[in-house]
C-alpha cells in the first residue's frame, strides 16, 4: 500500500506582524510545526509587517526542510507584506517569486 503524506496544516496569521507582536506569530508557527510537518500559512493582507516577520518566515522555512517538511503560502504575498519584501530586496530570484509570489514561470 503507497504511503501517503500527510495534509498539511493550515495556520492563519493576522494581527501585528511586526517587531512587537511578531511573538504570537512564533508560537503559533512552532506550535503547528511541533505536530504538521507541513504548514500553510494564510497572512490576512490587512495586517502590518516588517522585517521581523519576513526573518521569522526564513527561519521557520529552513527550520521546517531541515526536518522534512515544508512551509508554504496560501496565497501570493500582497498589501503590506509585499511592499517589505519589495524595499527589502527579497523577490530576487526564482525560488524566491515562487514561494512569496506563487510565480508559476519561477517554480518550472
Amino acid at each position: 500500500m503507497p504511503r501517503t503524506e500527510p495534509k498539511p496544516r493550515q495556520v492563519s496569521l493576522s494581527g501585528d506582524l511586526t517587531l512587537r507582536g511578531v511573538g504570537e506569530a512564533h508560537a503559533t508557527l512552532s506550535a503547528a510545526l511541533a505536530k504538521h510537518p507541513s504548514v500553510v500559512l494564510a497572512i490576512d493582507p490587512a495586517s502590518p509587517v516588517d522585517l521581523t516577520f519576513v526573518q521569522l518566515l526564513y527561519s521557520a522555512r529552513k527550520s521546517a526542510a531541515e526536518a522534512g517538511g515544508d512551509i508554504s503560502l496560501a496565497a501570493p504575498a500582497s498589501e503590506g507584506l509585499l511592499e517589505v519584501l519589495r524595499r527589502g530586496g527579497f523577490l530576487a530570484g526564482e525560488a524566491a517569486r515562487s514561494f512569496w509570489l506563487h510565480d508559476v514561470e519561477a517554480a518550472q
